[in-house]
């Protein structure tokens, strides 16, 4: 889950399973929601129970990765990643091939998501594109 976007029908299929594991008394039975889903997976300091949803949680795994790619730690996969595909450019500004692997894939499909919650603190300059990048704050 934390390395590949899952299939739609997959997640739907999780949350499926989730609810009816709340609501149904018996594999039988049809089950009756007591209240809306949305609230179950809200923060317990507001009434929720905490769950999270599959989808946005995949996706918070992939950005994690996107993260650690962007910035630069200091382990194998992130040194192995940005030597296999980022040897000539960085992540926002890579092309999508289709000779990349699943979990690239899934990284490059998270990027611009990543990217739009980004603020650039610009230092020398040398990483930033004044027109591309959000560098200031509003």
């Amino acid at each position: 889950m934390q390395c590949f976007e899952l299939p739609c029908h997959t997640s739907k299929h999780l949350y499926k399973c989730n609810r009816d594991f709340f609501w149904k008394k018996f594999a039988t039975e049809q089950g009756l929601p007591m209240i809306a889903w949305d609230k179950v997976c809200m923060p317990q300091v507001i009434g929720g129970l905490r769950l999270h949803k599959t989808e946005p949680t995949n996706k918070a795994f992939q950005c994690k990765l996107a993260w650690k790619i962007l910035t630069t730690e200091p382990s194998l996969w992130v040194r192995s990643m940005r030597t296999k595909y980022l040897y000539e450019s960085e992540l926002f500004r890579c092309p999508r091939r289709s000779t990349d692997s699943p979990v690239w894939k899934s990284i490059m499909k998270t990027r611009d998501l990543l990217k739009s919650s980004l603020i650039w603190k610009v230092g020398k300059g040398n990483k930033i594109s004044f027109c591309l990048d959000k560098w200031v704050e509003n």
